[in-house]
């Protein structure tokens, strides 16, 4: 049997304790469009990533449900300058240890420059 061909990651699915407070941090600070569902947020990115957030406790099907943020350690998103980017989300009062910072809902983000 072949060994399988990764092409890209497709999608990043994270559970948060606030999942309309980090929706609306995606679509009004960072200006991401929202799809899916009302218990199911998707925000596409540039390069074809999609980013799903559940609430915790949320049943994805055969994975089931969850009662802890099992959340990826950070995404890290590509920006044309992260010392723009950290100037434009500090000015919105949202706080940074380096690249990274605490979303809304608990997601770590970490940008880095394309």
């Amino acid at each position: 049997m072949d060994q399988p061909q990764i092409h890209r990651v497709d999608h990043i699915a994270v559970r948060v304790s606030e999942p309309e407070a980090l929706a609306q941090f995606f679509t009004d600070v960072l200006g991401l469009e929202r799809k899916g569902t009302s218990t199911r947020a998707l925000f596409p990115l540039p390069g074809g990533v999609t980013i799903a957030v559940f609430p915790i406790g949320a049943n994805q099907g055969g994975i089931g449900e969850r009662t802890a943020s099992l959340i990826p350690d950070h995404i890290a998103i590509a920006v044309d300058s992260v010392s723009a980017t950290k100037q434009y989300l500090e000015a919105k009062g949202y706080e940074f240890d380096g690249d990274m910072m605490i979303a809304p809902g608990g997601l770590c983000l970490q940008f880095v420059e394309v």
